[in-house]
């Protein structure tokens, strides 16, 4: 008896159209989709400016950084609290800067580097008693506010609501917008 194969040609064939079947298949989404993604929250021009204000309790701390006789600690997405860490087992509060979006931070020389509202932002510091902003550069392109969170679905920003001072984590029907 003689045995018969396909060519090997025929069976790469196949494969490749059954590949791309499925791939072609994954990629049709249903018109009522639910995803997981993210709300903007607006807010004015006056709620994204850097200032130094009085302190506030830590709620959700971030990087921690010691300069000095100082230590900064993220308050993430809010700002930078800022204590007299001279006595390291009873640090005081000496104030907090407002800084929309922040999420890190670096100090040198009285100035301090952070991201602001998608930039990076040189503050000089003046020893904590006032801030003056002397450089800043862009880090994405994108001059909303705060950029959306990436690998995920957004509500699309609507600019006449006001800039978007953070994301809010939601289901989305049917969600148009995504960030890379």
């Amino acid at each position: 008896m003689k045995k018969t194969h396909a060519p090997h040609w025929l069976l790469t064939l196949l494969f490749l159209i059954s590949v791309q079947g499925c791939y072609l298949n994954n990629s049709i989404e249903p018109r009522n989709s639910i995803e997981q993604g993210y709300r903007p929250v607006y807010g004015t021009t006056a709620d994204s400016e850097i200032k130094l204000v009085p302190s506030r309790t830590v709620k959700n701390p971030g990087k921690i950084y010691v300069y000095g006789k100082y230590l900064l600690v993220n308050e993430i997405n809010q700002g930078i609290h800022i204590f007299n860490n001279l006595d390291p087992e009873n640090p005081t509060a000496i104030g907090f800067i407002q800084l929309i979006g922040n999420s890190d931070m670096a100090i040198r020389n009285n100035v301090l580097y952070a991201d602001h509202m998608g930039n990076i932002v040189a503050l000089n510091t003046n020893d904590f008693e006032s801030i003056t902003k002397k450089a800043s550069l862009p880090l994405q392109n994108w001059n909303l506010g705060i950029p959306p969170p990436s690998g995920f679905y957004f509500e699309c920003v609507n600019s006449e609501k006001g800039i978007v001072i953070g994301w809010k984590q939601t289901e989305l029907k049917n969600p148009k917008c995504y960030a890379n």
